[in-house]
């Protein structure tokens, strides 16, 4: 098997060659424009001043021919040269993610809809959407309809899908792992439905309205009447000598017919001519997503769909085609009125609403779903050593060698957690900056990613379908008045309101009920754990507090305590991230602050550190 990052930066280089090869040639295409330019002008010039013999005229053709045939020419050799670039980009963002573990900057539409990030159950703790988040890591999608699609899924985990679902996406998702270069053909025909994504939006709400902005049988009747009537009176004024204002009288209806056509279809011509990133743009990625079949049955359905959505949008090109070429202003005001061009195309394109509105929506439900599927495929073929999770219908989870994809490769630690079953539930003890909470962002990113189909950061992962919830990144909010304390214990309502619906709820609590004295948090803390386990939830708790691994009363049995420590030699500290049985027996705070400069009173506690 081919290295994955070779691949890339061999395919890396070749389309940068290309592209560099594609670019000369454009420029040198575009120069051979200009001079043909200047031919014309000179040899017009030159037949006008009777410079030349009438014969030249031949040559001003010819240089007027060869400049549009270098128009024709150039258009494509650009639309090749994008080409290469997009898939040198595609490459670069690869190696970017191989190399540097980075999360590049999210699509705007890899963020929720109107909803405060803080307000999900796991979104906002675990980083999972915005800038330098799981699913900007993980996603490799171009268009409005993929990356709402990948954002869905990887939000789910709190009301998971189906098993059955969760093992269809991972069936399409292996299929494509084998296909790096149909997820890249995928990306590059991509590129311009990506420039606008709002327009597919706008073409959804538009192909599903039931509202015509100009149609029935009146305006059916004008398109055809008013160009004949508008014709005749021209030729016949003009045979006849009329009077102007009788020659032109229905010339003028037709203009301020077509304004009002103009301003009742604009946005419709934003939302499906090619050059404003539209529907049509989205042909060339059905294209690229048919260009090879598949057996796997998720994947047979995806391309059905996307084969009739291409079909679809191709009967949209004749009306289309003459809404784009409306916006000239000769054709806008010389052409359009006397032929009722863009009635026409309107008229046109209500009756491919009629036809094929409806099924509009899954074309593109379809490509984001193939996308997403491409995005998870890449990843497992781009990290071989990333694990396919055993999904079952037990409550239960089960990792080895679990690590967080974000982490470097080179710096990664990784660790067994597990099994935990339901009703039973880790408490991670440890020093600062130790990896409790990297332990429980590893866990719940594991369980996210696995209940969305994709390839998760473990030797091996067993789970059933779990509901995520956490609290862990609990803030004030002034707006609000709710202090630190207050917004956690709305956070943890939220976990045991989950929880109280029903077993399986996967929890991942950082330091719990921290602004309140030890007493009330180790008997807070305490009760709800218990409460958790009792209603059948499982998880992993971290915490300072030692009081709260006595796992006596009510945790016993249930609860298992586990570790974290530094090594310090002389002055200097380091971690080894790597968790351990029991409970930890130094901690850190003090050496911290003693590195820092803070004043501490060394003879406190002996002069060290005492208990976590």
């Amino acid at each position: 098997m081919t290295d994955p990052r070779q691949w890339h930066q061999r395919e890396h280089a070749a389309m940068r060659i290309a592209y560099a090869a594609l670019e000369q040639r454009s420029r040198a295409i575009g120069m051979t424009r200009l001079v043909c330019v200047a031919v014309v002008i000179v040899l017009a010039v030159a037949i006008g001043l009777h410079l030349v013999p009438p014969v030249a005229g031949w040559g001003l053709l010819g240089t007027a021919v060869l400049f549009v045939v270098l128009m024709f020419v150039h258009v494509r050799v650009d639309r090749a040269r994008d080409r290469k670039d997009a898939g040198a980009k595609f490459h670069e963002r690869a190696l970017g993610r191989n190399l540097e573990q980075k999360a590049p900057q999210a699509q705007e539409t890899l963020r929720i809809d109107g909803e405060p990030v803080a307000n999900h159950p796991y979104a906002g703790d675990l980083d999972m959407i915005g800038d330098g988040s799981v699913c900007a890591w993980v996603s490799f999608v171009r268009t409005q309809p993929g990356a709402r699609t990948l954002r869905d899924w990887m939000l789910a985990a709190h009301d998971p899908p189906a098993v059955e679902e969760i093992r269809a996406r991972q069936g399409a998702a292996r299929a494509l792992a084998k296909k790096p270069e149909l997820v890249r053909a995928l990306f590059v025909a991509a590129s311009g439905a990506s420039k606008a994504p709002e327009k597919a939006i706008a073409f959804e709400l538009w192909a599903q309205a039931s509202d015509p902005p100009v149609g029935g049988p009146l305006w059916s009747a004008i398109a055809w009447v008013l160009p004949i009537a508008v014709i005749g009176t021209i030729v016949a004024g003009e045979v006849m000598r009329w009077p102007s204002a009788l020659t032109w009288a229905p010339y003028a209806v037709a203009v301020i017919v077509g304004v009002v056509v103009r301003g009742r279809v604009g946005r419709i011509a934003s939302a499906v001519v090619a050059h404003e990133g539209g529907a049509l743009a989205f042909v060339e990625a059905f294209e690229a997503a048919l260009s090879e079949r598949f057996g796997d049955p998720r994947l047979v359905e995806l391309q059905k769909e996307i084969e009739a959505g291409r079909a679809g949008l191709r009967a949209l090109r004749r009306p289309t085609t003459a809404l784009d070429s409306s916006q000239n202003d000769v054709i806008r005001l010389f052409v359009a009125p006397i032929v009722m061009l863009e009635l026409h195309a309107v008229l046109a394109l209500e009756r491919w609403r009629k036809k094929h509105g409806a099924s509009a929506a899954k074309w593109f439900r379809a490509y984001g779903a193939l996308e997403a599927l491409a995005s998870f495929g890449l990843l497992s073929h781009d990290f071989p050593a990333f694990a396919w999770p055993e999904i079952s219908s037990e409550i239960r989870f089960d990792a080895r060698a679990l690590g967080h994809p974000l982490v470097p490769t080179e710096r990664r630690v990784c660790n067994d957690v597990g099994p935990l079953d339901a009703g039973h539930a880790l408490v991670v003890t440890g020093s600062n900056m130790s990896g409790k909470s990297t332990l429980l962002r590893s866990i719940g990113v594991a369980a996210a990613m696995a209940t969305a189909g994709a390839p998760v950061c473990a030797e091996s992962l067993s789970l059933g379908r779990l509901r995520l919830a956490t609290s862990m990144r609990v803030s004030d909010s002034l707006a609000e008045g709710a202090s630190k304390f207050y917004a956690e214990l709305r956070r943890l309502k939220l976990v045991t309101d989950m929880a109280a619906r029903g077993p399986g709820v996967l929890f991942l609590l950082d330091e719990m009920l921290y602004g309140t004295n030890a007493r009330e948090r180790l008997i807070g803390a305490r009760a709800t754990i218990a409460w958790l386990l009792e209603h059948g939830a499982l998880g992993a708790v971290s915490t300072h507090d030692l009081a709260l691994a006595d796992l006596s009363g009510p945790l016993a049995g249930r609860a298992r305590n586990v570790h974290f420590e530094e090594q310090v030699a002389g002055d200097a500290m380091s971690f080894d991230y790597k968790l351990r049985e029991g409970v930890v027996k130094s901690s850190n705070a003090l050496r911290l602050m003693r590195q820092l400069g803070l004043p501490v009173d060394g003879t406190a506690g002996g002069g060290e550190d005492g208990g976590a």
